[in-house]
């Protein structure tokens, strides 16, 4: 309330008071699960009940660790992946518990992420090893495996100028593949990942996913992409309908909007002789302000900032379209035959969290083969 006398603003009463001091600040830490194996009650049965276990209810196990709540909420009953050196099943959450079981055997499970794991290269860094892989006396002091990789890379395709962006398609395992080479970090190459597989959609390419790393972006699909007008395809517009249409479609604005809400005070998550609220509680309440707030005051303020907070924080649009004006007109392409040298490690990214089990020797066999590929 605000004093008549001194125009100053106060706290209405104590407990107000404690209330804003228990919540305010403006990083929003991320919240974390336990993994727990489930396991059915064990109950003697009732005479006269039939035998089954579809009545039980699942309960809370072994515990093998902790994951970030917002990668849980991405997934629905039955999803897979992988944690702690196994492929598991996701049965459900139960207040701050993932509820899990063995699913050994399951195809493309999921591999977590996590927020810390966002942070780009930077600039500088990035422009550095785009001189480094074109000029050869700055080679000579890379290790000998790494200097024969680039090699082999100029052998079987090329290896592009500091100005230019190398974009190589090929074929393998009945899949059609595009590789591109930004070298500016997994955040932006993952946005630019989003965006160009929407074109591709459009194209009738049939993209079937994308993935990034810390250099390259390959996307895959069901049709041969070396007929594809790339300057049209890497075009800078993308950063314009391309990005609100997927931005509508994601959850990625109502996260966002979720942490601008509870650093603004329109959501408390710790009210005094009450627990803390769990991230899905606040979800649930910052997904009714965002949908209010969308369709009856798209230009709120708190609409701008969760925007930009998107923008830099988790999709780098700055970066993107810095790249994107780096390389126009400055497209290589290269329609190879099979896999090249620079595109074997951003293909093995998928398998690149250990899982035990029969599956092992077969992910390395098939990384081997691979490899053997790219290299001979």
């Amino acid at each position: 309330m605000q004093d008549p006398h001194t125009n100053l603003w106060r706290a209405r009463n104590p407990s107000v008071a404690q209330q804003n001091r228990m919540n305010v600040g403006a990083i929003v830490e991320s919240e974390m699960l336990d993994v727990r194996m489930a396991h059915r009650v064990v109950a003697r049965p009732r005479p006269g009940t039939p035998k089954g276990d579809g009545a039980r209810p699942m309960i809370a196990g072994r515990r093998l660790g902790q994951i970030e709540e917002y990668f849980i909420e991405g997934l629905t009953p039955g999803d897979t992946f992988i944690f702690a050196g196994q492929v598991l099943r996701f049965v459900g959450q139960r207040d701050t518990d993932a509820l899990v079981v063995p699913a050994a055997g399951a195809e493309n499970p999921s591999v977590p992420s996590y927020a810390g794991g966002k942070f780009p290269l930077s600039t500088f860094l990035a422009e550095r090893v785009r001189q480094m892989l074109h000029d050869p006396k700055r080679q000579k002091k890379l290790p000998a495996q790494v200097r024969e990789w680039i090699k082999l890379q100029k052998r079987r395709s090329v290896v592009p100028a500091p100005d230019q962006m190398l974009i190589e398609t090929f074929p393998r395992g009945g899949k059609h593949y595009l590789v591109c080479y930004p070298f500016d970090g997994r955040l932006a190459q993952q946005t630019l990942g989003v965006l160009i597989t929407r074109r591709l959609e459009r194209a009738g390419k049939n993209p079937l996913g994308f993935l990034a790393s810390e250099y390259a972006m390959a996307v895959w699909g069901l049709e041969p992409m070396g007929d594809l007008d790339l300057d049209a395809l890497f075009d800078e517009d993308m950063l314009g309908d391309d990005l609100e249409a997927w931005l509508g479609e994601s959850t990625l604005m109502k996260s966002t909007f979720s942490k601008c809400a509870v650093i603004a005070g329109m959501i408390d998550r710790n009210i005094p002789g009450a627990e803390r609220k769990t991230g899905r509680q606040v979800t649930f309440s910052s997904d009714l302000i965002f949908n209010v707030l969308k369709q009856y005051e798209p230009d709120h303020l708190l609409m701008q900032a969760a925007f930009a907070d998107a923008g830099e924080g988790y999709l780098d649009l700055r970066r993107v379209g810095a790249l994107l004006r780096r390389v126009k007109g400055k497209l290589v392409h290269r329609d190879l035959p099979h896999v090249s040298p620079f595109a074997a490690p951003v293909m093995l990214e998928v398998g690149r969290v250990g899982i035990a089990g029969e599956a092992e020797e077969a992910i390395l066999a098939e990384a081997a083969a691979l490899i053997d590929e790219a290299m001979q």
